[in-house]
């Protein structure tokens, strides 16, 4: 989940439905009035509203139209070393 420029937050996403989803954390976690769900694996942003949070789940609903395209899922050069 993005939260801000370069600063996310990592999440399970659980029972995801059109209107919205429970999302689960490793440790509690603060989250905003509003962000952006990240789905790494569609390469998929979904504007999202917080609305209920216990230690390590939250209930969100979808506030707009996902847009795909934030992800960099190019290949990794790795230096060749000398």
């Amino acid at each position: 989940m993005v939260l801000g420029d370069n600063l996310s937050v990592s999440c399970v996403v659980r029972d995801i439905s059109p209107a919205g989803a429970r999302l689960e954390f490793e440790a509690p976690a603060g989250l905003p009035g509003e962000f952006g769900l990240l789905i790494v694996s569609a390469d998929l942003t979904i504007p999202a509203a917080l609305t209920w949070q216990r230690r390590f789940e939250a209930g969100i609903r979808f506030t707009g139209v996902g847009t795909a395209g934030g992800v960099d899922n190019s290949p990794r050069r790795i230096p060749a070393t000398a």
